[in-house]
């Protein structure tokens, strides 16, 4: 899977994915997870840029979610920055 042409408006993002040599277009919305640190995107909508279907397994979908969806450890990225900030 290839990422290219990103364009973010506010909370939505357009991507475009090279997915099994098929290109297709992805909507995205950012969602911020109540009682949590940090977020998620969300996929709005998608279709293959050839043929205007959507011919995607849940897999698939899955896997473009989880490669641009962050993979953060914030207590741990806190942990990091006030070891810094200490040192200095």
């Amino acid at each position: 899977m290839k990422l290219s042409n990103f364009i973010l408006h506010k909370d939505i993002l357009l991507i475009h994915a090279d997915i099994n040599g098929n290109d297709y277009i992805f909507t995205v919305k950012w969602q911020t997870i109540e009682n949590k640190k940090g977020g998620e995107w969300e996929l709005k909508s998608y279709l293959n840029n050839s043929n205007g279907k959507k011919d995607l397994s849940e897999k698939q979908l899955q896997q473009f979610i989880d490669q641009i969806n962050p993979q953060w450890d914030w207590e741990k990225d806190q942990e990091q920055i006030m070891n810094v900030i200490k040192k200095d």
